[in-house]
């Protein structure tokens, strides 16, 4: 399978204030990312809200992201869930639709223990599709697995023929680094942390999925420039401007949240986010604005 060189975003999933999905908007949406130089999209996984979504909602995102997307664009949809059944409904809905690949995060109720409950999980889900890449998306900071991918990868090498890779988002680059290195560099490594993006390249990674790439694509294309160029300082300075930005998203309760409201600010208001997660206020939302206008945020940002 051929590795993904390039920028794959999280979109978000554009709601109506009753908190209904507003489908016509991913049109708009996925315009406003080609235009920024977006690659791909990983649809309905955290910023997309994916778990707070209906079957039939999942479906019909996916659907709109697809039909909306121009033949180079990549739609990764995420089928991971609670319930396996459901799981492999979502993967060959994606492979009848025609997205680029699936994937899938850990089961974040039920967790598997060890490697081996893992892999059989993820193996069902990419049997559904076996045509597709299949990436796992790897973040423990929020499913609380934490098992070795080093030894997910070798034990998935016979199990799951269509396993592309790994959406790695996780501190740890020493096992991004081993990852990168099991059969000789056989696997994707998908870098998915914005604000390590360079050490990742510096690591080797050719691509990466990120949240902030809604608002500051062109920043991450230049860092990426910069690095290929062997112009250090000017990537570190990108990366230093990437950091500012997320030092003021995790002040408002993260991508998920302050991420979607800063879409408003960019020309594309993509509603609230659903129950149960906290939205933004009226008056958190006037900071947010005046907290990125002190860091120069609306001079870089994507148009």
């Amino acid at each position: 399978m051929d590795k993904i060189k390039g920028f794959i975003s999280a979109p978000f999933t554009p709601m109506h204030e009753d908190g209904s999905v507003n489908l016509p908007k991913i049109k708009e949406f996925a315009d406003f990312y080609v235009r920024n130089g977006v690659d791909g999209a990983f649809i309905c996984g955290t910023s997309g809200e994916g778990f707070l979504l209906s079957l039939d909602e999942r479906k019909k995102v996916a659907e709109k992201w697809v039909e909306s997307s121009p033949p180079d664009f990549k739609p990764i949809i995420h089928v991971g869930g609670p319930g396996v059944n459901d799981c492999k409904l979502l993967a060959k809905h994606a492979s009848e639709i025609g997205a680029y690949g699936i994937g899938t995060i850990a089961p974040v109720f039920f967790k598997p223990a060890r490697v081996k409950e893992l892999v059989d999980y993820c193996a069902a889900l990419a049997s559904a599709a076996p045509e597709l890449p299949f990436y796992f998306y790897h973040m423990p900071g929020y499913t609380g697995v934490a098992l070795s991918m080093v030894e997910f990868l070798e034990q998935s090498y016979d199990r799951i023929p269509n396993l592309a890779g790994i959406k790695y988002t996780h501190e740890n680059l020493y096992e991004f680094n081993q990852c990168m290195l099991v059969r000789d560099g056989h696997y994707d490594m998908l870098h998915g942390q914005d604000e390590t993006l360079l050490a990742g390249l510096a690591l080797g990674a050719t691509g990466g999925v990120g949240g902030t790439y809604n608002h500051m694509m062109g920043t991450y294309i230049e860092l990426k420039a910069a690095f290929d160029a062997g112009d250090f300082k000017t990537a570190q300075n990108l990366q230093a401007r990437s950091q500012a930005f997320i030092n003021v998203l995790v002040r408002y309760r993260g991508n998920v949240v302050g991420g979607k409201r800063i879409m408003k600010f960019l020309g594309l208001d993509l509603g609230p986010n659903r129950i149960p997660i906290q939205n933004i206020t009226h008056e958190e939302e006037t900071q947010l604005k005046a907290d990125l206008e002190e860091i120069g945020f609306f001079e870089y940002c994507n148009k």
